[in-house]
């Protein structure tokens, strides 16, 4: 267990951590995602409890640095390919390059606007659901899904084991402390990762690695908003 997880955190994180990789572990680590999320949870609920500024901005970069830019990367790739309008081919042409087009810049700095706004105004424990239950989509969406190409990170997970959704979930169980958020969280994180299958389907025959990480920090924001709001 304690090697999955790891192996897990070095995955879906920059933290450098040597573990060695193979196949048959690599169909287990989706069950540990959400375990993962805690800690930027953390890292972003330390930041907005400070009230420094600059000790916020610390904590932001941190955050986003060893977490989360990782899953920004693949929601740029997947604005622009999503949106261009072309076929399937060209689409995933488009992602596999990593090109920024016009349309990753202007959603990212929407996206970079939001947060940042999000992060200097709402309660810290919003970060905690936000950041978990962003992992948790992606376990969601994969077992919703199919992957797009035979190889790439969205193709390593499958046949995905049903065991990793179970494990995911009971990964939640913390965040019942406050029954309410609990229960918008996961309904809006089932419903948005059920939506990202479906137009990943159409878009591109089914879901990648970019797709994986743009569900993951899509979720988070959304949270943030519909948590703030109520």
């Amino acid at each position: 267990m304690i090697y999955d997880f790891l192996l897990s955190l070095a995955f879906i994180s920059r933290i450098p951590i040597k573990v060695r990789y193979s196949e048959r572990r690599m169909k287990n680590i989706p069950g540990y995602f959400p375990l993962v999320g805690y800690i930027p949870g953390i890292i972003f609920f330390l930041g907005g409890y400070f009230e420094n500024f600059f000790v916020k901005i610390i904590f932001l970069i941190l955050g986003y640095y060893f977490f989360d830019l990782f899953h920004f990367d693949g929601f740029l790739d997947t604005i622009d390919g999503f949106l261009n309008q072309s076929n399937k081919e060209k689409r995933l042409e488009i992602m596999s390059k990593g090109d920024v087009g016009a349309f990753a810049v202007f959603f990212g700095a929407l996206y970079i606007v939001i947060f940042w706004n999000l992060y200097f105004t709402l309660s810290p424990t919003f970060f905690f659901y936000s950041s978990v239950f962003g992992r948790y989509a992606m376990v969601s969406l994969m077992a919703f899904s199919k992957p797009a190409k035979e190889k790439g990170l969205g193709a390593i997970f499958y046949p995905f084991e049903r065991k990793n959704l179970i494990y995911s979930t009971v990964f939640l169980m913390p965040l019942l402390f406050i029954i309410k958020y609990f229960v918008v969280s996961f309904f809006i994180t089932f419903l948005f990762s059920y939506f990202m299958s479906i137009i990943s389907k159409k878009k591109i025959g089914g879901i990648t690695g970019d797709v994986l990480g743009a569900t993951c920090i899509i979720t988070s924001e959304l949270l943030l908003v519909i948590l703030g709001v109520i």
